[in-house]
Order: structure tokens, then C-alpha cells, then sequence
């Protein structure tokens, strides 16, 4: 009886601190499990959501860009463009790399030119040139991946754009900053932005445009 007694209280303890339904067995209490989300991300871009909200969100873009256009008329409109998951799309690399970042591999995988444009930017910029808007990418890459960046732009489409803005190598501003402070020269150099648009807080961050849109990114942050 004395042996019973404490095997019951055993397995009242188990029960209490140990069980719990099959489909909460996967989850985590703080921190989501890495490889568990590594493939959301990937189902959120095969299933074609993550190419739906960017072309949704550049085409409000390009509406506030048309809506607003008229006023700014001899104000010498600009558009400014980030690159990298914003106009161009590194998800080949970034998923064959399981979302991780290896200076070496991203490098070539940039001088290779090959990253693919999102439709949506791409349409956005079109519609820019076609009614005399200027447009400046504003860029985190460095200087030494200018060659590849032209040749990258040039193969999908983006031509006829004023400026491309590189980092100076070896430049460790912090992104925010950097561009912040490019936007502040075209202003100053006459231009009005009436549009921003890119994928990080960091390249819509520190004003000098009349309105920012983001981009979704799931798959990095730079601050």
C-alpha cells in the first residue's frame, strides 16, 4: 500500500510539471526554435506572400509618388532606392547559405551580378523615369562592388538613374547615419525625395524625404 501510495504521487507529479499537448511540444517559451523558423521564412517566400507585400507595398509607393508629383513639379522630384532586398533580391544566396552571412560568399556572390530584381521596385522605378523623376540608389554596399552593382542593375532593367551611392571602403558609419546624410546632400544640392523607400528601418531612418515606405525583410537586420 505504502509502495502504491507513492508511485500515485509520482506520477501526480509528472502529470503536473511534464505533460502537455502534442502540438504545444514544438513551441518554445521565449525564444522561437532557429531551425523552425529558418523554414517559415522559406515558406513565406515559396508560397509567394513575401513577392505579394513588397509589389503591394511599392505600389503604394508609386501612388503617393503619382498622387504627389504635380507639386513638386519644379522642385526637381526624386526617388531614392535602397538595393539589396529592396530593388535586387539576394534570397538565393541568403537560403543555399541557410540565412547565414559569410563575408566571403556574400562578396562573391555580389561580383557575380546575378541577384534578381523584385518586380514591384522595378515597376516603381519605371514609372519614376518615365515621368522625369530623378532616382539615387543609396546603397550600404561598398565602393569596391560598384563594377558588379552596375553590371547587376544594368541586366535587370534599372537604367537611366542619376546616381549610385556607394559606401567608401572601409567605411564603418552606421547605416542610419550614412544615408541620412546623403539624402541631406541631395536636398541640399536642390533635390526634393518625395519618395524613400527600402527594406531596413536604418535606410528610411533621419529624415530628408517627405515619405518612407519599408519594405518587409525578414531574413537580416542591419541596424
Amino acid at each position: 500500500m505504502k509502495f502504491l501510495s507513492k508511485s500515485l504521487c509520482l506520477l501526480a507529479l509528472l502529470a503536473s510539471v511534464g505533460w502537455c499537448e502534442p502540438a504545444v511540444l514544438h513551441r518554445d517559451l521565449t525564444i522561437p526554435n532557429m531551425f523552425l523558423v529558418k523554414e517559415t521564412m522559406r515558406e513565406y517566400h515559396k508560397s509567394g506572400q513575401y513577392l505579394r507585400e513588397i509589389d503591394i507595398i511599392a505600389g503604394q509607393a508609386q501612388a503617393y509618388l503619382e498622387q504627389n508629383l504635380p507639386r513638386h513639379r519644379q522642385h526637381k522630384p526624386a526617388l531614392v532606392l535602397d538595393i539589396d532586398e529592396t530593388c535586387l533580391s539576394n534570397y538565393p544566396h541568403i537560403n543555399a547559405f541557410d540565412f547565414g552571412y559569410i563575408p566571403k560568399e556574400w562578396s562573391a556572390w555580389i561580383a557575380q551580378g546575378e541577384a534578381p530584381a523584385l518586380g514591384g521596385p522595378r515597376e516603381l522605378f519605371r514609372y519614376a523615369r518615365k515621368n522625369n523623376v530623378a532616382v539615387f540608389f543609396i546603397t550600404g554596399r561598398a565602393e569596391k562592388d560598384r563594377e558588379a552593382t552596375l553590371k547587376n542593375l544594368g541586366r535587370e532593367g534599372f537604367e537611366g538613374w542619376q546616381e549610385l551611392i556607394l559606401k567608401p571602403d572601409g567605411d564603418h558609419t552606421a547605416t542610419g547615419l550614412y544615408k541620412a546624410a546623403q539624402r541631406r546632400r541631395l536636398t541640399e544640392a536642390g533635390y526634393t525625395i518625395v519618395v524613400n523607400m527600402g527594406d531596413q528601418a536604418s535606410d528610411l531612418e533621419g529624415g530628408y524625404a517627405e515619405a518612407v515606405f519599408k519594405l518587409p525583410n525578414p531574413m537580416y537586420y542591419v541596424p
